[in-house]
């Protein structure tokens, strides 16, 4: 489906993992003229039509679709029918549009920064991201590079650190990429981002971990974060049981591991 109109371009699919194919695919539509959408088949949708169950609900793979890179509006899919995709996805479009002229935000802070792994990402993730980039000019990820991960978890990801940048690029939402690698300190992160922009003091950063941090990261804020702002997202406990790295990690090795996900990403993307 060559999914283009005079205004505005897109692409469909399940969204469920980020795989390469996906990343080139938005990659090569986004640099057409004009707003660049994204359709996401709903649940009922890839079950029915698709014969295949995503590990994520529509409701989060829309989310972290809306965030890539070059990315204007997301809607749902749900019809085979180019003609009335072409329209929910006009509608989206002019959605956008409206929204588009009304958006303007204060900031509170230049930079904001996230640090995590990463692996398989999803709307946790996200919800750190956004937060961050809500508070801050800039938003900075702190990717835990594979090393970091198996000398601290002692297994390996299951996305590379390559990989799991790759995906981080697709957000427009992310400004700059810094490494977190075995030997990184909190100290490192704080004088690296300084590094990244002018005139940035510890006092205009601010760090946004998410609640299941909060024990370990609030006992640094005397000593390494003393400098930095820190905030804390307020995840409800049962939304962490299913909206979870770990969560997902296990999601991905039940459906027979990232490739075969993959696998089905290409094989339904349009």
């Amino acid at each position: 489906m060559n999914n283009n109109s005079r205004d505005f371009s897109y692409t469909v699919g399940i969204f469920d993992v980020i795989c390469r194919q996906i990343r080139k695919k938005i990659e090569e539509e986004s640099t057409k003229d004009g707003p660049y959408g994204i359709g996401v088949y709903t649940d009922e949708f890839c079950e029915e039509e698709l014969m295949t169950k995503p590990m994520k609900k529509f409701d989060e793979r829309a989310e972290i679709a809306k965030c890539f890179k070059d990315v204007d509006f997301v809607f749902s899919v749900s019809d085979r029918d180019p003609k009335k995709v072409q329209e929910v996805a006009e509608n989206a479009y002019r959605a956008y549009m409206e929204e588009n002229k009304k958006r303007e935000e204060a900031k509170k802070y230049k930079v904001g920064f996230v640090i995590g792994s990463f692996d398989v990402f999803h709307a946790g993730h996200l919800e750190n991201l956004t937060l961050a980039k809500e508070m801050g000019e800039k938003l900075v990820v702190v990717l835990k590079t594979d090393e970091r991960i198996q000398k601290n978890k002692n297994k390996k990801p299951r996305q590379s650190t390559a990989e799991r940048a790759e995906v981080l690029r697709l957000m427009k939402i992310i400004d700059q990429i810094l490494y977190m690698d075995i030997d990184t300190t909190r100290q490192d992160i704080i004088s690296d981002v300084i590094g990244l922009y002018k005139d940035v003091e510890p006092k205009d950063i601010v760090a946004v971990f998410g609640s299941d941090l909060q024990e370990k990261e609030a006992k640094y804020i005397p000593t390494d974060w003393s400098e930095i702002n820190v905030v804390f997202t307020n995840r409800e406990p049962e939304k962490m049981k299913i909206v979870s790295s770990s969560h997902y990690q296990k999601e991905c090795d039940a459906h027979g591991g990232i490739k075969s996900l993959e696998e089905i990403e290409e094989k339904n993307l349009r």
